[in-house]
């Protein structure tokens, strides 16, 4: 398996996961999408993903690639344009990207979680933000080590 996950310790735990795939097919296989660090609208030919999840704050960055001509693929199961509500966190880092004239901004919200994908079609190039409103829950034996 391709996948590299760098894991980040503070002295009170497990703060940020880093994640890379070189492929979809490769995140697929790491439940990258059903842990819910990234919806499942990305095109076939996606490479190149890389996710820095926060567990403590339920947040997480990354960007990914794909073929140009599978641009509008993507976007049709986005919506264009910025949520109503963004934490301040993101805020001016899509304020930014809306700035940007080879940059276009859409966004998605699913189950209590938003992602905004800010994107060059023409590069076939994404950065996302992903930040949740439910609480993360974790197992156990994790919450026994905090």
């Amino acid at each position: 398996m391709t996948m590299v996950a760098v894991l980040l310790a503070t002295g009170c735990g497990l703060d940020v996961v880093t994640s890379r795939y070189k492929t979809l097919a490769d995140a697929q296989a790491d439940e990258l999408f059903g842990r819910g660090w990234l919806p499942e609208v990305l095109p076939p030919s996606t490479v190149d993903i890389v996710t820095v999840n926060n567990l403590d704050l339920n947040t997480s960055h990354g960007e990914f690639s794909f073929a140009p001509a599978e641009a509008p693929q993507l976007f049709r199961r986005l919506k264009p344009g910025v949520p109503a509500r963004i934490p301040d966190h993101a805020a001016s880092e899509v304020r930014d990207a809306q700035r940007r004239k080879d940059v276009s901004v859409w966004w998605l919200h699913q189950n209590d979680t938003t992602w905004v994908f800010m994107c060059r079609a023409a590069k076939g190039r994404c950065e996302h933000l992903m930040w949740s409103e439910r609480p993360l829950v974790l197992p156990a034996t994790d919450q026994a080590q905090r």
